[in-house]
This record gives C-alpha cells, sequence and structure tokens, in this order.
C-alpha cells in the first residue's frame, strides 16, 4: 500500500496555487531564465569593494544572514529576541566567523528601532507558528489572532523608518489562504503602503540544491521601478539541465555514526530502526498490515517516527506551536 503520492499532492499544491491567482487577481506567472539575477550576480562579482547593507530582522540562528553574507552582502545588524539564539549570532559574529563586525540586538522588535542610515536592505521572516497547519492547530488560534502573527507590522514600521531600496519577507506559504486570505490581503496592502512594488513566489528549496523539500512564501519588495525575477531553479525536473536533487543520503556522506552518542530517545524510539526510509508510525498499523500494531490509524502526527529516505530530499518536519 502506498502511504504517499508525490505527483498526486504535486498536482493538488499547483491547482491550488493557480486558483488562488485566480481568487487574488494576481498577474505573478512564473518567468524563466532570471535575467535580473543573472545581471545581478556578475555586477556582484566586478564590484569587489561594494557590499549591500543589509539589517537583520527576526534573525533567530542566523540562517538568512550567512546566506545572504555568502552572496556579498554586509549584514551590519541582526535583532532577535531569543537570547540563545543571538548567543549563537555573537559566536558567529566573532573574528574569523562569518558574521565578523556584525552588531547583535537581542530585544523585542517592538522595542527596536533602526539607528544606521543609508540602509539598502531589509531580510527576515516574522514568527509563523500560527500560519501554519501544525502551529494552528496547536496553538488553536489562526494567523493574525495571534500576536506572533501581527508581527509582520513591525516588519513594515521599520521599512518605514529605514526606508531600504529593497527588502525580503519569508514565511510559510500557507499565510496566503489563512482565514480566507484576509491576512494576505493585509499584507500587501501593507507593503505596498511603504511604497515597495511586490514580487512573490512560493519556493522549494530542494529546487535549489537544499537536501529537503521546503516550500516558502518569499515576498522581494523594491521602492524603485526595476523588474525582478527569481532565480531559476538549479535540480529537480524544472530546472534546466533537469540536475538530480540533492538527497538526504548526500547530505550525511563522509559522516562518521559511530561517533554519535546519542541513541534513539522517546517512548517509541526503539520503533525507528524497522520502519522502512519514507514511512512514519504508520508502518505499525494494523492498516498498513502490521502483526502486531502499535498505532491506530492517523492516530498520531504525520511526522511522528518519520525516517528520511536516503534516495530523496527530506520533507519538511511541521511546526508544533
Amino acid at each position: 500500500m502506498q502511504l504517499f503520492d508525490p505527483e498526486e499532492d504535486a498536482q493538488n499544491l499547483d491547482n491550488w496555487f493557480q486558483g488562488a491567482i485566480k481568487f487574488f487577481n494576481l498577474d505573478e506567472e512564473p518567468r524563466w531564465p532570471d535575467y535580473f539575477g543573472t545581471a545581478f550576480r556578475n555586477w556582484h562579482m566586478n564590484q569587489k569593494n561594494t557590499q549591500i547593507k543589509t539589517l537583520s530582522l527576526f534573525s533567530g540562528g542566523g540562517g538568512l544572514d550567512i546566506a545572504f553574507h555568502d552572496m556579498g552582502f554586509d549584514i551590519f545588524e541582526c535583532v532577535e529576541i531569543e537570547k540563545k539564539f543571538s548567543d549563537s549570532l555573537l559566536l558567529n559574529s566573532a573574528k574569523g566567523k562569518r558574521l565578523y563586525g556584525c552588531n547583535v540586538v537581542c530585544k523585542d522588535i517592538r522595542d527596536y528601532a533602526p539607528t544606521e542610515q543609508d540602509i539598502d536592505f531589509i531580510i527576515g521572516g516574522p514568527p509563523c507558528q500560527t500560519f501554519s497547519a501544525a502551529g494552528a492547530r496547536a496553538s488553536g488560534v489562526n494567523g493574525m489572532d495571534d500576536r506572533r502573527g501581527a508581527l509582520f507590522q513591525e516588519y513594515v514600521r521599520i521599512l518605514n523608518q529605514a526606508r531600504p531600496k529593497a527588502f525580503l519577507f519569508e514565511n510559510v506559504y500557507r499565510i496566503i489562504g489563512a482565514q480566507e486570505g484576509e491576512p494576505w490581503l493585509l499584507i500587501q496592502e501593507a507593503f505596498k503602503g511603504a511604497g515597495y512594488k511586490l514580487h512573490w513566489r512560493i519556493l522549494d528549496a530542494a529546487d535549489y540544491g537544499v537536501p529537503q523539500h521546503r516550500e516558502r512564501l518569499i515576498i522581494v519588495g523594491i521602492r524603485d521601478e526595476c523588474d525582478f525575477l527569481f532565480p531559476s531553479p538549479t535540480h529537480g525536473p524544472d530546472s534546466t539541465n533537469k540536475k538530480a536533487y540533492y538527497t538526504a543520503g548526500n547530505a550525511v556522506i563522509g559522516i562518521n555514526t559511530n561517533k554519535c552518542k546519542t541513541g534513539i530517545n522517546g517512548r517509541h524510539g526503539h520503533l525507528l530502526n524497522d520502519i522502512p526510509p519514507g514511512l512514519n508510525y504508520s508502518f505499525y498499523t494494523e492498516k498498513m498490515g502490521h502483526p502486531r500494531a502499535v498505532f491506530g490509524w492517523r492516530s498520531k502526527f504525520s511526522d511522528y517516527l518519520y525516517k528520511a529516505d536516503p534516495n530523496t530530499p527530506t520533507r519538511t518536519i511541521k511546526a508544533q506551536g
């Protein structure tokens, strides 16, 4: 019995996406190749001493910041409320580290105001748990009804204060359809009201060489009248050369698992070894034909005891709240 049908799931997502475009009267159709991205990268390679002064909001552990740094952006300041994440950012801003020289601000975003002048770019993704399907179920609160979901307003406030040339906003794609689309329309209106032309896509990280299917809404806002195209996929069936996905197995090549000191913990951790790659707890259900069923069908969260298939990118582990 096949538990998941990737082709059917992909078709359902495409149908939903096209329906959303029509419902919201949008004209953002995919356009390839990425002339803007190619031109920008060529320009940047010829501007060795030019850096784009960038402010990071809702920085977390700094994954987005490091990625932009590696592309030549100058991450001069990170703002993050959680101390454990700020401590990690501080370690990465020390001499010899990738974010060397970055000022780390551990503060509630509602109490923050930029002090630097001539900021070129702002990046960040406000907390998204209440817009994710799992987070909404866990908290019992949807989207804008949760104070975390309304933090995008602080992003807009800082845009109005700093007036950067452009920004990048990242979030879960479910934000588009949350609460019948009302928050999504409010977000677009707020960004446009701040003076930015919006370009957005739902992108899958696996299409760009990451060993995980991680779909995220990416909004790029540009203040000047200039065209923008998202980069073409580098991996998968939509890539120019049809390059194979970077798989979970590829990602762990060379890692010595004998040095792992922590075993598989939890009440049912001992069951994981027998679960086939790509399946989850449902392997131990009567419906899947297990002779000694442990769980009822659909009685657990879909990621419970999920084992990645080494021959494919992993799937996204859903938010818990």
